[in-house]
């Protein structure tokens, strides 16, 4: 794969395990302070507002800048804001709304950082290495998302929430470092058309968001990737978002209880992106989308009848190795047919999409769950959601898209190429 693919890799996975650490930490300490549901639900809408107003804008950064330096300086800023919320969590702040901030500013910075990364992938991998470039990204993270919330509710139990944090905050600073050391050359794409366009006068970030909502428009298997991501994080958040508050009220889960739970959500993911990316290069995406789907209601369904901290996980297996082979399919699908100067844009947008319906799916999750405390209803309702989603992927322009069009990059009905030039390769 080559030197900077894998200083890439290296630099997201280790802000992935403090990442990790970090999200079992504070939706623990919300539910030590609050005991509610509703509280530790509004942890996930807060962490996931930002994408509703910040995801478009992110890709247009990255179409338009050193996508290198753009994700050196969101780690940076990343670790500082991580660093003051573990100075308040160590100084004892017992109010919510300091911590919602906090966590609001921290949740900012993603959207800003994951469509440079995402858009500067393929640019550092062949182009017929690039499912397998995907799947690794997809197993390493959640690899790691595997040892993580171990990991965490170790650190939580033995030495408090402050020390999670503060390993998340030094993960950061060291992905920064590694990403740092990447060559500038396949990075940069896109900064060199930015400079030209800011010296003609011509650039207008309103402008290249409508470029790259008119490309996405046009191109129907694209958005419909979008739209199932839509659909799909609807159902399972209904399940992720009080999964800590199910495990701890329910069954009375330890913190270290609750880590294993989301081992077995990781190692379910891992083995979902190595079957995804092998599937991808033989057969057409449609139907591992649609089989995944199905795969993954079914495991929801599985999840109402589990008990105990081994077979819930093993039901959260089930799911996120369904989850994770979408997960190849469609990434793969985006950065093969989408042109490299509307990469960061597209995939901005469409994760922009993808996200919007977490917020709801989390705040309904918690006012559901504190009116009628029924979380069984809730696991029956996503499993059938994810049915009917599938049912939805099997008769969309998913079906018609082959294996042949990824690997040349074209697929018939798809949107023509934008009007406006692309950056210089170098």
């Amino acid at each position: 794969m080559g030197r900077s693919y894998w200083l890439l890799l290296g630099g997201f996975l280790t802000s992935s395990l403090g990442t990790w650490i970090y999200r079992l930490a504070l939706p623990l300490l919300v539910y030590d302070l609050t005991g509610s549901p509703l509280g530790t639900g509004v942890v996930y809408v807060v962490e996931y507002v930002p994408y509703l107003l910040l995801g478009m804008v992110g890709g247009v950064l990255a179409d338009r800048f050193d996508r290198r330096r753009l994700l050196v300086l969101g780690d940076v800023v990343s670790g500082v804001v991580t660093l003051v919320l573990a100075t308040m969590v160590t100084l004892g702040v017992r109010r919510l709304w300091p911590l919602y901030l906090v966590a609001l500013l921290l949740a900012a910075v993603d959207p800003l950082y994951q469509p440079a990364f995402r858009a500067v992938l393929p640019s550092l991998v062949p182009p017929e290495r690039l499912p397998q470039a995907n799947a690794r990204v997809h197993i390493g993270e959640h690899a790691v998302n595997t040892a993580g919330p171990v990991a965490g509710g170790a650190l939580v139990a033995a030495f408090g929430y402050q020390a999670a944090v503060y390993v998340d905050a030094g993960s950061f600073l060291l992905s920064a470092l590694l990403i740092g050391f990447i060559g500038g050359r396949a990075a940069a794409k896109g900064h060199r058309a930015s400079r030209q366009g800011k010296e003609q006068g011509r650039w207008s970030m309103a402008a290249d968001v409508r470029e790259g909502l008119r490309f996405l428009r046009g191109d129907r298997a694209v958005l419909t990737t979008a739209v199932t991501s839509f659909a799909g994080n609807f159902g399972v958040w209904l399940l992720l978002a009080n999964l800590v508050y199910y495990l701890s009220s329910y069954h009375g889960f330890t913190p270290g209880e609750v880590g294993v739970v989301y081992a077995f959500q990781g190692a379910g993911a891992v083995v979902g992106a190595l079957l995804g990316g092998r599937l991808i290069r033989l057969w057409p995406p449609g139907p591992i989308v649609t089989w995944s789907l199905v795969a993954g209601g079914a495991a929801m369904l599985l999840m109402a009848a589990a008990r105990g901290p081994v077979l819930i996980g093993l039901a959260w297996t089930g799911q996120f190795a369904a989850a994770g082979a979408m997960v190849v399919a469609t990434a793969t699908v985006r950065q093969r047919l989408v042109p490299d100067h509307l990469l960061g844009r597209v995939l901005g947008t469409a994760r922009m999409i993808a996200f919007a319906s977490i917020p709801p799916a989390a705040l309904a999750a918690g006012l559901f769950e504190s009116a009628v405390r029924d979380a069984y209803a809730v696991m029956v309702f996503a499993g059938l959601s994810w049915l009917a989603i599938a049912a939805g992927v099997a008769r969309s322009p998913l079906r018609r898209l082959t294996a042949g069009d990824l690997r040349t990059g074209t697929a018939a009905g798809s949107a023509p190429p934008a009007e406006s030039p692309r950056p210089d390769p170098g």
